[in-house]
């Protein structure tokens, strides 16, 4: 009999007693809290309007001010859960227009009168009518048993061939191998699914015997506390992927869901060269959690990987990736492209089918060297996601391209998809831009803070307050948060060219002209010199020297930054928008990359 042990924190909704608990112990909550809890859960991730949550707990609003309960009926169920309003992990507010629930919960289903003890599993999904949770599922690595070492990779190589080849299983969010790498292997299913947010849970173990290697695996329900089912067998190396494709069907039965297809290319994705595999790992963990700042450190274990196993198709993808990032953000020199370009190209060439390697093209498509081109980098990147679905990076550079063309609403259905592929992140930070650039302030000031909290010396967000505040009229604040962002980061070109609006905006002309200077000297914003040349154009147009200021902005949509719906909105722009150019040049960028682009 399996013991699960509670975890601290943890909340279950038990609909059979109608109660709300938080670690085992009750919450005293009043009806209509429960209420929306209960309904905001069956809309699980999905923004609830207000008027529909009015609808749901008042029949009529004739004799009630709506507008005042509803906020206090959120009140209520936000102390309940422990929940707070600027760092929200439970309750989403969508300002202006409803509420999203997002934190991880337990259902615990009403029993009813004469039914047996458990659900099969592929009714658990739905209970007295309510979607409790999305289908999720975290594939963690097995655990070596026994004084052996896993010179093969075993351990994480199989949870990720698992991860690929569940990747495009219909309805169902399996999370990418990088989501699972902080696991602690002592952990429990239970821990590991309220770390991860998940409700599925495959775990096993691996170990010797008589010179055999043994496997043994299960998958298991967290909320209905159950085996879905397990299995134990001999492994032969040489045929994983035969044994993987087994284990992926009975994945999909147990959750009745059709069969993921067939992946056409059968190359190991990991090397069996157990030094190229360690350094490899050492690399993977760096790019995986987002730090671009560490790339160096990544690029140094990845190149002893390849050099170890030159056949090493998913370390040369990495690699690249790295190299990239590294180009893009830090050093312009062609070092790091031509190493870039060199690792993708090797990569496909070993494996033409490695998500990963057409995740590296798109990044090399998407850049300065390239010219953004960015309905090249868009094909690439659906071609990485139609072989493998739940690729965060694909997802982020997609929705960040989507945003550079002024496709907002693609772009963030993009940010949004790829969400649930990074639990430990509380945001995907770059729909800032999407919020920013579409005037969604508040929406955009939210997420702003929360990003500086979460990553204090990213700096985007240290750029991005700044320029907010200009836009919202707040120029004092703007000057203030300008001058702590100069303090971090006193060189940047991004800085210093929306310094100078700072500066124009306060009729200081000289000191806006100085800063344009300064900016165009300074290669260090290579990849993002597109911002900059737009950033000059505002202040070239606030200045009233409209062709000049035209000229930087047609400057700007051609190494990059084509989001023309923010040109229509942008105050700094507001001198152009007369002439016959300027409207030529949005219609033209209209047609060149209509809605349809950002469709699968």
């Amino acid at each position: 009999m399996r013991v699960t042990r509670r975890i601290a924190g943890e909340v279950e909704v038990d609909l059979g007693r109608y109660e709300l608990r938080r670690g085992g112990r009750r919450i005293k909550l009043e009806t209509k809290p429960m209420e929306l809890l209960i309904f905001l859960i069956g809309r699980r991730e999905q923004m609830v309007p207000r008027e529909e949550i009015v609808k749901k707990l008042w029949r009529s609003d004739l004799f009630i001010d709506t507008e005042k309960n509803l906020n206090n009926v959120v009140r209520k169920l936000r102390t309940a859960l422990g929940d707070k309003v600027d760092s929200p992990r439970f309750l989403e507010t969508v300002v202006g227009k409803g509420y999203r629930f997002v934190g991880p919960v337990r259902i615990i289903a009403a029993k009813q009168p004469g039914s047996a003890e458990r659900k099969p599993a592929h009714d658990a999904f739905r209970e007295d009518g309510i979607e409790s949770e999305r289908i999720s599922v975290a594939v963690v690595p097995l655990l070596l048993l026994g004084k052996w070492t896993d010179d093969h990779g075993l351990c994480l190589g199989f949870a990720d061939a698992l991860v690929s080849r569940l990747g495009n299983l219909f309805g169902v969010d399996v999370l990418p191998t990088s989501a699972v790498l902080s696991v602690p292997p002592e952990a429990t299913p239970s821990e590991i699914a309220f770390s991860l947010g998940v409700r599925f849970v495959i775990h096993g173990a691996v170990q010797m015997s008589k010179g055999q290697w043994r496997i043994s695996l299960e998958m298991f329900d967290t909320r209905l506390e159950r085996s879905l089912f397990a299995k134990k067998c001999d492994l032969e190396i040489d045929r994983l992927l035969s044994l993987v494709d087994g284990i992926a069907q009975q994945v999909s039965a147990s959750l009745n869901r059709p069969s993921a297809p067939a992946i056409a290319e059968q190359r190991p994705r990991y090397s069996k060269d157990p030094l190229a595999y360690a350094e490899f790992m050492r690399g993977y963990r760096i790019t995986a959690s987002g730090d671009s700042s560490m790339m160096s450190q990544a690029i140094e274990h990845l190149t002893n990987a390849v050099t170890r196993d030159p056949a090493f198709a998913l370390a040369h993808a990495t690699l690249s990736f790295a190299c990239s990032t590294r180009h893009f953000e830090f050093d312009p020199s062609n070092l790091w492209l031509e190493r870039a370009e060199f690792h993708c190209r090797r990569a496909l060439e070993i494996d033409a089918n490695i998500p990963e390697g057409h995740v590296a093209c798109a990044f090399l498509l998407w850049g300065p060297s390239k010219n953004f081109q960015h309905l090249e980098a868009i094909a690439e990147l659906k071609r990485a996601l139609a072989l493998q679905s739940n690729l965060p990076h694909a997802y982020n550079r997609l929705g960040t391209i989507l945003a550079h063309i002024g496709l907002l609403d693609r772009a963030r259905e993009m940010f949004q998809r790829g969400r649930p592929f990074q639990p430990k992140m509380a945001i995907s930070p770059s729909i800032v831009q999407v919020y920013i650039w579409g005037q969604e302030y508040e929406l955009a000031r939210q997420q702003i803070h929360l990003w500086r909290t979460e990553n204090p010396g990213n700096k985007y967000p240290i750029y991005y307050a700044p320029q907010l505040a200009m836009m919202t009229g707040e120029i004092e604040e703007a000057g203030v948060l300008l001058d702590q962002a100069m303090n971090v980061l006193p060189e940047e070109p991004l800085l210093v060219s929306l310094q100078g609006i700072y500066h124009v905006l306060n009729g200081d002309d000289r000191r806006a002209l100085d800063c344009v200077s300064k900016a165009c000297a300074s290669p260090k914003s290579f990849g993002h010199a597109h911002h900059c040349y737009y950033q000059i154009a505002c202040i070239f147009a606030l200045l009233g020297r409209h062709e000049t200021a035209f000229d930087w902005l047609e400057r700007s949509v051609s190494s990059g930054f084509a989001c023309w719906p923010f040109f229509l909105k942008d105050p700094c722009l507001e001198n152009l928008r007369g002439f016959s150019a300027f409207e030529a040049l949005v219609s033209s960028l209209q047609a060149k990359y209509p809605d349809h682009v950002g469709l699968f």
